[in-house]
């Protein structure tokens, strides 16, 4: 399995550890992108190539604590107030940051539900809330939207067997500076909140993998 050993992605990891109630829980945080792929209904992995893998912070796994401790110090939040996440996280040594959601479902039907388009803000923001409260910086930036639009990009990954109408439009291959497939729905994000938004399937995000640094 690929390490990611960049300082940008260790800084992550350290205040994700330093922001949780038990330190020792991290370990259920720090995953990897197989793990991270897996469909809680149904126990299915969108992306189930064991042999190219590469580790992540599971994003939605670190709010179970997070909620759990906010709820604590502000008892009148409700589950209204809790932030939901992305599937995994990770960051490049240029500190270039990927949220990327997994969706074992046609992407018609997730664009439809708005729910991976709640959850690309909502980590976001979670992420920045995280190194704001320990007075960390994620860049020398001041402005964290000006970071996000340069330096932020959200991938849904979905299953390449139920996207099969859009094996000609979805990145089954993944590329540096290509051309990714991004919903006309989603179009308003790129830009304006993150550098790009695109669609892979499980095929494309191998190859993600393997350029990844």
């Amino acid at each position: 399995m690929k390490k990611i050993t960049n300082d940008y992605f260790i800084k992550f990891c350290n205040i994700i550890k330093r922001s949780l109630m038990d330190a020792s829980s991290f370990d259920d945080c720090l995953s990897d992108i197989r793990s991270a792929s897996e469909d809680d209904d149904n126990h299915i992995k969108v992306y189930d190539n064991d042999k190219i893998n590469m580790e992540v912070i599971k994003l939605d796994e670190y709010t179970k604590d997070f909620n759990l401790k906010r709820r604590r110090e502000i008892p009148e939040l409700t589950e209204n107030h809790q932030p939901s996440a992305v599937d995994a996280v990770c960051v490049n040594k240029k500190n270039e940051w990927f949220l990327i959601e997994f969706k074992n479902q046609p992407i018609d039907s997730v664009i439809k539900s708005n729910s991976a388009s709640k959850k690309m803000l909502s980590s976001f923001w979670l992420i920045s809330y995280l190194y704001s409260i320990l007075s960390e910086k994620i860049a020398d930036e001041t402005d964290i939207l000006k970071f996000a639009r340069e330096n932020v990009t959200f991938i849904v990954v979905v299953s390449s067997d139920k996207n099969e109408e859009y094996d000609e439009a979805i990145g089954t291959t993944w590329e540096e500076d290509g051309v990714f497939y991004t919903p006309p729905k989603y179009l308003k994000y790129r830009g304006y909140y993150f550098k790009d938004v695109y669609v892979l399937t499980e095929l494309g995000l191998r190859f993600f993998i393997e350029y990844f640094e």
